[in-house]
């Protein structure tokens, strides 16, 4: 039985290799001119943005585990495709209009949660232009909530009474508000308050209290748990809740321990413990001021945010106002082994993300190489120009007449397919040069090719290549 239309992806690997080699061996790899170069760079910093910002992503997640099995997964079927093994190839070109969907259906939190952290950025920096005098009108209301939140978690950790406060931001929790089992709620944040929902004997104890302009909106409300590998085991369902809610969006989640009496909060999917209330009154307040200035999207992109002092915990940079307050450092984000109390940045994790920065440097160029080579690869195009002729003048003065023969010549060029295909034959000038001649009789004269501006066209073939001339002293 013989299968047609079969089309080894393994066989398009190895074309674009060959390809790609090619462009390098033939220096038309970097084509066109200076602005042609500047945008080429420009492409490949822009891919390799995208590509950091996903790999730290997915770094933090269990999908890292699912990614480096599929990238071990390619690159023995390239081996075994490259050793001939066709069987291999064949299994991964017909699976791999469905691995496509398994992607997406895999990494559809970390997808989401790249949505929504672009789409938070974006409004940050829009509702910051906008309208600055809204936050300055709050600032007292702020400053109450914080207050009360800080006294009753101090107290809370004091009794041992277990917590869990979510403060919503930009990101609206209307998922967790509406619960069915949800108590709605309006009432002002007060230490008091709070004290009563968690005291042991109530029945709003359960879950936790969602906190939404500077209000008490909603109790008992259930939270997904997270599933982020890097929590030590040992931590509860409480503390896995306040991951959990920190990953949806911008929410902190403030949670006080019951069994250890110490009180952490969670920001963007990290739990960060605390020594005291007053570490707690300080982040708030740096995360929730009102003089915080909006950050770059690119620039938190590139700051390790997460593992940085205070001032920047959320990845953007913010102004304390509350001066008096001391110079607050996170601790190292929470990993597979014991919290650090240290603010130091070990060297490990700055290896781990120089390379990360290279991995996606290198996964842009190779992308980039292969969409030049795919949509723009290298061809050959065949013109007809008439021949032209230069160096008479230098000729006539050292005493020679020439013979100006009359044809035309036939010139092949190789070039990418979207400079060669507008190249006009009025661009192309084959010529002969009489400057070289240097004595009478038959004198055989290179023909050569000049595309003006189009330095980076390479003449493949010309006929004919030499033209005879006769050439005759001066009488």
């Amino acid at each position: 039985m013989q299968i047609t239309g079969y089309s080894d992806i393994m066989t398009d690997l190895g074309q674009f290799l060959r390809s790609l080699f090619q462009d390098f061996t033939s220096g038309l790899l970097f084509f066109g001119g200076p602005l042609d170069i500047i945008i080429a760079v420009g492409d490949i910093l822009a891919t390799s943005l995208v590509v950091y910002y996903v790999l730290k992503l997915l770094r933090d997640s269990r999908a890292w585990q699912l990614l480096k099995g599929l990238i071990l997964i390619l690159a023995f079927a390239v081996v075994c495709s490259l050793a001939g093994l066709n069987t291999v190839g064949f299994l991964l070109n017909n699976t791999i209009s469905v691995l496509a969907i398994a992607f997406v259906v895999i990494f559809q939190p970390e997808l989401r949660r790249a949505l929504e952290t672009v789409g938070r950025s974006s409004f940050n920096v829009l509702s910051s232009a906008i309208a600055p005098e809204e936050k300055s009108k709050t600032s007292g209301s702020i400053h109450n909530t914080i207050e009360a939140i800080v006294r009753a978690c101090e107290k809370m950790a004091e009794t041992r009474t277990g917590a869990l406060i979510i403060i919503e931001r930009q990101t609206r929790l209307g998922d967790l508000a509406g619960q069915e089992n949800v108590v709605q709620l309006d009432a002002a944040v007060s230490a008091t308050m709070l004290l009563q929902i968690f005291y042991k004997g109530s029945p709003l104890h359960d879950g936790a209290v969602l906190v939404r302009e500077g209000r008490l909106a909603a109790a008992r409300v259930h939270v997904p748990l997270s599933d982020n590998y890097h929590l030590r085991r040992d931590y509860g369902t409480r503390h896995r809740a306040a991951v959990g809610a920190s990953e949806m969006g911008d929410a902190i989640a403030v949670v006080v321990s019951e069994e250890r009496g110490s009180i952490s909060l969670a920001l963007e999917g990290r739990l960060y413990m605390l020594d005291n209330g007053d570490a707690l009154r300080t982040l708030l307040h740096k995360l929730l001021g009102v003089t915080r200035s909006p950050g770059s999207f690119v620039g938190s992109i590139f700051r390790s945010g997460r593992r940085q002092k205070a001032r920047e915990p959320d990845g953007t940079a913010m102004a304390d106002d509350t001066p008096e307050q001391p110079d607050l450092s996170l601790p190292e984000e929470e990993t597979a082994g014991k919290p650090q109390k240290a603010p130091k940045r070990k060297p490990f994790f700055r290896k781990q993300r120089i390379l990360l920065i290279a991995s996606s440097l290198a996964i842009a160029i190779v992308l980039w190489l292969y969409v030049q080579v795919t949509i723009n690869p290298i061809e050959t195009r065949t013109f007809t120009v008439p021949l032209n002729y230069t160096g008479i003048t230098d000729a006539e003065e050292r005493g020679f007449e020439v013979q100006y023969p009359l044809q035309s010549v036939q010139v092949t060029l190789m070039g990418r397919r979207k400079t060669i295909t507008a190249l006009n034959s009025s661009e192309v000038n084959a010529y002969i040069d009489f400057a070289q001649v240097e004595s009478s009789g038959l004198v055989r004269l290179e023909v050569q090719i000049d595309t003006g501006s189009l330095m980076h066209l390479r003449t493949t073939y010309k006929s004919p290549a030499n033209v005879t001339v006769s050439v005759r002293d001066k009488q």
